[in-house]
């Protein structure tokens, strides 16, 4: 939509003169600055209008411009159609993402080509799986956060020990995540206080998750895997109105203690399954009182920390073939097609949520991860 100005705005020319613009004219008031040179435009103090000392911009008036137009690259941006600029504005992607994830979707293609031509004919099965899985788990990560919850119950399904489907999630999220938590620092939702005890929680509660879990029987294992996967998407379900509901703390007012242990509880909990930290650790944020939209972004943030403690705890415990680790059979040939597939989801995660909205999309994930986990845990169980 066109820039609209205040009903009284002023326009202060070089020299000196000024005219009132009335609200009749205030829509058209972008337009009009827009064609005028720069440097006709001065404020009282003779500096051009938008612009402190030296020419650097300033949080002062600044010249209208219409918000319509899309904001370019040097180069080949240039060039960009528009089209691309229309359908990039409209599920509100920057032309950088939006080449990234081309590139992506391109690189994916060509991985799981390449991953069907180097792998035995008997193991092309489980490389085209991953990737559907991949592009499943991809979707939900980008459009409510939820990544290991798709994951880890559609790798069960094909028959990935739990062992080693748990850490490969935390490993994914290591590399994927930070796209996400970026996001978030930059709009603000990250907030120290609740950072520093949930991190520092959820990395104890990470490097304790896989070795509880090299201890016990592996079919116990995946069963337990399978029931949290089916409790983090309940809690995902319940953490919805929640956030519409709870009365939040004041900013200053942070129960680290508690946020320590939600961290500690929450971290053991995706060590142990591969997933859960997002729907466990912000329902218990949020009915800690804490302001919802700072609790994801906090919890997105010191997911990083807490999969990187898990992943290193599980790659010693499986290097050294500490306890049921000693069974693990490393399938390493799955990472490329799963993490390139789930990239390659960042526009159509961006899409459906704009089109379904947040709560829908919620709803329709949790569903997928249930069924999916269900379905493993029948298989656990009576296969």
């Amino acid at each position: 939509p066109t820039f609209r100005r205040a009903a009284q705005a002023r326009l202060v020319t070089r020299t000196g003169a000024e005219r009132d613009v009335s609200e009749s004219e205030s829509t058209s008031i972008g337009r009009t600055v827009e064609k005028a040179p720069p440097e006709e435009l001065r404020d009282r103090s003779g500096q051009p209008m938008g612009t402190g000392p030296g020419g650097v911009a300033s949080e002062g008036p600044a010249i209208p411009h219409n918000r319509a137009k899309p904001a370019q690259l040097p180069g080949i941006w240039e060039k960009e159609p528009a089209w691309v600029r229309t359908f990039r504005y409209r599920i509100d992607v920057g032309p950088r993402q939006f080449a990234a994830t081309v590139v992506a979707s391109i690189a994916a293609v060509v991985i799981l080509a390449l991953s069907l031509l180097l792998t035995p004919t008997d193991e092309n099965g489980l490389i085209v799986g991953s990737w559907l899985v991949g592009l499943a788990a991809g979707i939900a990560l980008t459009s409510v956060g939820v990544y290991g919850g798709v994951l880890v119950p559609g790798l069960l399904l094909m028959g990935v020990s739990p062992l080693f489907a748990a850490p490969l999630s935390l490993f994914l999220q290591v590399l994927i995540v930070p796209f996400g938590a970026s996001a978030h620092v930059r709009l603000g939702n990250v907030s120290k206080p609740i950072v520093v005890p949930l991190v520092i929680g959820g990395i104890i509660g990470a490097v304790l998750g896989p070795v509880v879990a090299s201890v016990v029987d592996a079919n116990v294992i995946a069963v337990v895997v399978e029931v949290l996967i089916i409790i983090g998407a309940v809690l995902l379900l319940v953490s919805l109105p929640l956030k519409q509901m709870q009365v939040s703390r004041a900013p200053d007012d942070v129960p680290q203690v508690r946020v320590a242990g939600i961290g500690t509880v929450s971290g053991m909990f995706s060590g142990i399954s591969g997933a859960g930290w997002g729907p466990m650790g912000v329902t218990l944020l949020i009915l800690s009182r804490l302001e919802p939209r700072i609790a994801v972004g906090s919890s997105v943030f010191g997911r990083i920390f807490m999969a990187a403690a898990a992943v290193i705890s599980a790659f010693v415990l499986l290097t050294t073939g500490s306890g049921h680790f000693a069974e693990v059979v490393p399938q390493w040939e799955l990472v490329p097609a799963i993490l390139f597939a789930s990239l390659a989801t960042m526009l159509p995660g961006a899409m459906l949520t704009s089109r379904l909205g947040r709560t829908r999309m919620s709803v329709l994930i949790a569903t997928v991860s249930i069924s999916l986990a269900t379905l493993a845990l029948g298989r656990s169980l009576f296969f």
